[in-house]
């Protein structure tokens, strides 16, 4: 069947049409300072609820009808000068004539002095002083900027330069000056105590972001017995990283980040003071005694997560003032230690399994199966693979079918076992042998087919549906062959069994904590060593990103630098905020939109291909969209 060209164009209007009415630059200020804003629309993704949240519960704002002139502009220095020679000296009055030249440089700071030919001297600084600091607005910036996928060092030229040059580091940093024709930036050296600097400021503002969400999640619960999960991730891949982070979160819909630790099996001061240690031991012993020592893992990079998601439990108590029951969704080895070694005596810690992970048991069988009986013959014909039969792809559909039957059935066995059983006798039935009485009108056209009279009509929640109007509903075309059908069924007898689904009961799933792992490694990329300092600095930022939105990080560099954090720091963060939400919900309706097109141009086969149906939003739930969290 073809899709008609004016379906297809019609798609495509209504889609520009959305876009269009959600990002706008109508309100473009007189003076021509460009920034964008969305229209309200009733967005209900998690991104939208957090992101709100925070605005509703902060003083935080964006102050666009602030000081349009809190920024800064590159302009070269031959401009300068001819600004000046269009002015008239104080001393001499006449036309300021004369040179310019940098009287210091601290980074990407400069004092800038004007001398005319009279001699009179005028003095402008490009960067102001930080309050209670020897440091510069624009270093301190730059050491922010740097470890983020965007720079806010500049206007919007650097913006838009950096997010597709600079690299992360020191070194990123030096490159984007030099492709901006900018002096360097600070030295290493004082660069890194820069990070340093900043560091505690972002740390404040990350534990009150997580005791925040330790609240929410109590009050979501409406109990002090709330579910999380906890999951680690390694800064490098492979099995020998030097640096991991261990996080717990929340389990609900809008899931924040809890508590997070850094683990390390290396110092990088450490490792640098192994160089004077011959030529000057007193040196060396007196800087390792006092430095601040980034080693707080002693094993190896496996046993990185276990151990350091049981200290994130152990601590909740003196970092919080709480205990709190807990269901726990994460890894076997993690469970097993807290299980047999609970932090607390008087706090019960159950486990539950992560639905997604349970559900490749389905595949992992078939795929078994499959090359066992490869030799075998069965039904005519040497093993249970090939076409009309389990292909690699049906194989992956059950897994799918399985996902979706603990996860709709989750809050009752009885149900869960019914719908998991539903599967193979759909698959099995046949037009003599029809087998759906456990089936869902959801998904099976058999029922669709009783219900509807030979009339099945498969409607969208967008302007597109489809008509079938034929005879009564042929198995032929979508069944399995019994044979094949009763081979994999040992396999069903396993993952259907009371004890085995009994393990899934108010099962739930890790998306969050790998949602939260991709922001973080885009702040310290795996294709990159960080030291300590700087995952920790990352880690605040992404905590920060993740569970409040960018314009959580306005206020912090508002405290660093003095003032409220500048006009261009407000509108950016603000539209990196819109964006995110804009693209979660562009994502999820891009699934209805690829589902609607996927259903037209191939055949008029859904009912029977067992996926749900799709006017049930349900299928489109948020823990399916990359960074819906």
């Amino acid at each position: 069947m073809k899709v008609s060209s004016k379906i297809i164009n019609s798609n495509a209007h209504n889609t520009n049409k959305l876009k269009h009415n959600l990002i706008t630059n109508a309100n473009e200020t007189s003076n021509n300072h460009e920034y964008f804003t969305y229209t309200q629309r009733s967005f209900t993704g998690p991104s939208y609820q957090k992101l709100t949240g925070f605005l509703e519960k902060t003083t935080t704002t964006t102050n666009i009808n602030g000081d349009m002139n809190d920024h800064y502009q590159i302009i070269h220095n031959r401009f300068l000068l001819q600004l000046m020679q269009q002015t008239i000296c104080i001393t001499c009055k006449s036309l300021w004539d004369g040179n310019i030249s940098v009287v210091q440089r601290e980074g990407l700071y400069s004092s800038i002095l004007f001398t005319c030919r009279c001699s009179e001297q005028i003095k402008i600084n490009t960067s102001k002083q930080c309050p209670n600091a020897g440091r510069r607005d624009v270093n301190i910036r730059s050491a922010v900027g740097k470890t983020s996928s965007y720079t806010i060092v500049t206007d919007k030229f650097t913006l838009h330069v950096g997010a597709n040059f600079v690299g992360i580091g020191y070194q990123g940093l030096a490159k984007l000056c030099a492709v901006l024709n900018l002096p360097p930036p600070l030295d290493e050296d004082h660069f890194s105590r820069t990070i340093k600097y900043v560091l505690p400021f972002f740390e404040s503002y990350k534990f009150n972001s997580m005791k925040r969400a330790v609240e929410e999640a109590c009050v979501h619960a409406n109990d002090h017995n709330i579910t999380v999960s906890g999951d680690g991730s390694w800064q490098k891949r492979g099995f020998a990283s030097l640096h991991g982070i261990v996080a717990v979160m929340s389990n609900c819909s809008e899931s924040k980040v809890l508590d997070l630790k850094r683990m390390s099996k290396m110092c990088s001061i450490c490792t640098g003071l192994l160089s004077i240690k011959v030529s000057d031991e007193n040196k060396y012993l007196n800087l390792k005694a006092n430095h601040e020592c980034e080693l707080n893992h002693r094993g190896s990079s496996g046993s990185m997560e276990v151990e350091g998601i049981y200290n994130l439990f152990s601590r909740s108590q003196t970092k919080y003032n709480s205990v709190i029951d807990i269901s726990v969704l994460a890894m076997r080895r993690l469970c097993t230690k807290l299980l047999h070694n609970p932090p607390y005596d008087d706090v019960s810690i159950i486990k539950i399994e992560d639905i997604n992970h349970f559900s490749k048991k389905m595949l992992h069988r078939l795929e078994k199966i499959t090359k066992d009986l490869k030799t075998t013959r069965i039904g005519g014909k040497l093993g249970i693979g090939g076409h009309g039969r389990l292909t690699k792809e049906m194989t992956i559909r059950f897994k799918q079918y399985y996902r979706q039957a603990i996860s709709k059935n989750k809050t009752d066995l009885d149900e869960m076992i019914r719908a998991v059983w539903s599967i193979w006798r759909h698959k099995a039935s046949s037009n003599l042998e029809p087998h759906h009485e456990w089936c869902s009108l959801s998904f099976c056209g058999y029922l669709k087919s009783l219900e509807t009279g030979n009339k099945t009509n498969i409607y969208f929640d967008f302007v597109l549906y489809v008509t079938r109007i034929g005879d009564e509903y042929d198995h032929d075309g979508h069944k399995l062959p019994l044979a094949v059908m009763k081979a994999i069924r040992p396999v069903f007898d396993e993952l259907a069994h009371p004890d085995t689904l009994r393990k899934v009961i108010n099962g739930s799933s890790q998306n969050a904590n790998e949602s939260f792992h991709s922001v973080l490694w885009k702040f310290a990329p795996k294709n990159r060593y960080s030291s300590g300092a700087v995952i920790d600095l990352c880690a605040a930022l992404a905590v920060l990103s993740y569970n409040d939105g960018n314009q959580s990080i306005v206020p912090v560099i508002a405290e660093m630098t003095g003032g409220d954090g500048g006009f261009y720091t407000h509108i950016g963060m603000k539209r990196f905020d819109e964006k995110r939400i804009y693209r979660e919900h562009n994502q999820k309706r891009g699934k209805v939109n690829k589902s609607i097109i996927t259903t037209v141009t191939s055949t008029l086969q859904l009912e029977n291909l067992m996926i749900v149906d799709n006017n049930n939003q349900e299928q489109f739930d948020d823990s399916y969209i990359p960074r819906a969290y």
